[in-house]
């Protein structure tokens, strides 16, 4: 009997035809109208189609229409309304109505309803609308049911689609991260080694000349390691999140970091001009590493240059640019060490500012860093402000 049960549950429809078919002979035989074989094969044939109901609905309504219709044009109707068989037949137009409006489009389940209320119609002799009230109801409710399947449909496909954008964006956040962590590190890195390779060729020659010029430029490195240092531990708290941002000193801490880079032995000066004090925390950061950059970028590539930064305040926002003449001395070891992110990663900084960047050869032959930022900076991606340069680090 389990065994019946669970194969039966698994074929409802043949079930339900089954059923029908059964009710519709026991009727028949209780009015005498079993050998009346036009109609009763006609009510049989129509309650056998459910079983086959859900796999061409369109093309099976069709065939009900006409089989129930066949009394009509034999001429020998048994009256379906006047006896048992019409709750068999309801409950089949019920089914067929659902399946229709359900599973198929509003054009085809009209014509399927159709044949077979006019099947059915004509089966009965005089007119009855008890079939179109049977009918539409179902097929009504079949055709919200076919809406809220398109919707789900939609909806999983779209929250699907959610899943692996998802994906992709956690994979390009994660780049993202990584490409941002390595311009801070360069940044932060790169000045300093340069400034400490520059001083220790300083003081190995002048270790045995002059005592005390050497010992300034071993204070130098000492310095300028110190300085690596805090801005490491920096970076870090910023990837720690363990603690607020440091408020920004604006572009003024340029002042110092060209006071340093004087003290190291570096000829440099630095010209502020104009309203330079209002620019957000992530352009005062930018604006300092691009300073940083243009100073390290002449360091390896024109030793003993001149070199000159200009800050100046304009009426839309504020330029910062590095310019150094050419080379004065001999290679300063440095041409080839780094990746080549430099100005890349200052391209990179100055575009998430909304800014333009420009680097190139000048006429006499040195180099310049130029950027212009706006003064209310929009960042193009979502970034935590992390500390200005008054206490350099990277903006996370």
């Amino acid at each position: 009997m389990g065994r019946l049960w669970r194969y039966c549950g698994n074929r409802p429809d043949p079930l339900l035809a089954a059923v029908l078919t059964i009710l519709v002979v026991v009727f028949l035989a209780s009015q005498g109208q079993l050998g009346v074989l036009p109609a009763s094969l006609g009510l049989c044939g129509f309650c056998a189609l459910v079983a086959v109901r859900g796999r061409h609905p369109v093309v099976v309504a069709l065939v009900a229409g006409v089989i129930i219709a066949v009394p009509h044009f034999a001429h020998n109707s048994a009256n379906v309304y006047n006896n048992g068989s019409f709750i068999p037949l309801w409950a089949a137009i019920f089914l067929f109505s659902y399946t229709l409006g359900s599973s198929c489009s509003v054009p085809l389940s009209v014509l399927g309803v159709t044949a077979i209320l006019v099947g059915v119609n004509l089966s009965g002799g005089p007119w009855n609308p008890v079939p179109e009230m049977v009918a539409i109801g179902p097929w009504l409710g079949g055709l919200l049911v076919a809406s809220r399947h398109r919707v789900s449909a939609q909806l999983e496909l779209r929250a699907k689609e959610l899943d692996e954008e998802r994906e992709v964006f956690a994979v390009q956040s994660v780049r993202y991260e990584r490409a941002r962590i390595a311009r801070e590190l360069h940044d932060i890195v790169a000045h300093s080694i340069s400034l400490m390779v520059v001083q220790a060729s300083a003081g190995e020659r002048l270790a045995a000349l002059d005592r005390e010029s050497a010992a300034q430029a071993f204070a130098s490195i000492s310095e300028a390691a110190r300085q690596a240092d805090e801005e490491i531990n920096r970076l870090v708290e910023l990837l720690d999140d363990s603690g607020p941002a440091s408020p920004s000193a604006g572009l003024r801490i340029v002042e110092e970091l060209v006071q340093r880079a004087q003290a190291s032995g570096l000829v440099i000066s630095c010209k502020l001009g104009g309203d330079i004090d209002d620019l957000t925390d992530l352009g005062a950061e930018t604006a300092y590493r691009l300073v940083q950059e243009g100073i390290t970028n002449a360091m390896k590539h024109a030793p003993g240059a001149v070199m000159e930064v200009f800050v100046q305040g304009l009426s839309d926002g504020v330029e910062i640019r590095v310019v150094n003449g050419p080379a004065m001395t001999g290679s300063s070891g440095l041409e080839r060490s780094g990746g080549g992110n430099g100005l890349a990663g200052m391209r990179v900084r100055v575009a998430q500012c909304g800014g333009e960047f420009a680097a190139g050869a000048t006429s006499d032959g040195g180099w310049h860093v130029t950027g212009r930022l706006p003064r209310h900076t929009s960042a193009i991606s979502s970034q935590k402000s992390g500390p200005g340069p008054s206490a350099p680090s990277g903006t996370f």
